[in-house]
């Protein structure tokens, strides 16, 4: 697959997935990810379903997606080899978890030192967003969601949390003294 085609991508399949996910709904899609056991690509591999329930059934608004594909440990390129072999399908991951969670806004954490993976999430990006599968009204359906990739700067201590959201706000990538966000 060409990964740099969102036509490509369409024709092996892309973007089924999203279609699926808005015809069975958020309910139904979020039993499933729970039922399925998925975890998180990190150490911890914290399960997936507690963590979308989490934010789906947080009272404030508006909620927020960060993918954190910095990859800062030593001799790790799982995420690059993603990024730069399947960039469609991460933005498509990523909306379908937005969908289900309520977040209307994410943003992708790439690895400064990663040219190729910048450059090809970016142009999945933009082609994303003119075909309709990012934007105001993703696919037709009502919901809203769009992705801003920012550039980390290679800090291990960005795969902390906190220090992963200081850095997304501008702010240096330490951690948090508390959970409360900065205002």
């Amino acid at each position: 697959m060409d990964p740099e085609s969102l036509d490509d991508y369409r024709a092996h399949g892309g973007y089924a997935a999203l279609r699926r996910a808005v015809d069975l709904g958020p309910t139904r899609v979020m039993a499933e990810v729970s039922d399925a056991s998925l975890t998180g690509r990190g150490g911890a591999a914290f399960p997936t379903g507690v963590k979308w329930d989490g934010v789906a059934r947080a009272p404030e608004r508006p909620h927020y997606l960060v993918c954190n594909a910095d990859e800062s440990e030593p001799g790790t390129f799982k995420d690059r080899v993603l990024m730069e072999s399947d960039p469609f399908g991460l933005i498509e991951a990523m909306t379908i978890a937005a969908y289900v969670t309520g977040c209307e806004q994410g943003y992708l954490y790439v690895r400064g030192e990663y040219p190729l993976a910048i450059r090809r999430l970016e142009h999945a990006i933009g082609a994303a967003r003119m075909r309709g599968h990012l934007g105001p009204d993703v696919m037709g359906e009502g919901s809203a969601f769009d992705i801003e990739l920012r550039r980390g700067a290679g800090a291990y201590i960005c795969g902390e949390e906190t220090a992963l959201l200081n850095s997304i706000e501008g702010f240096r990538g330490e951690p948090r003294n508390s959970r409360r966000s900065r205002r």
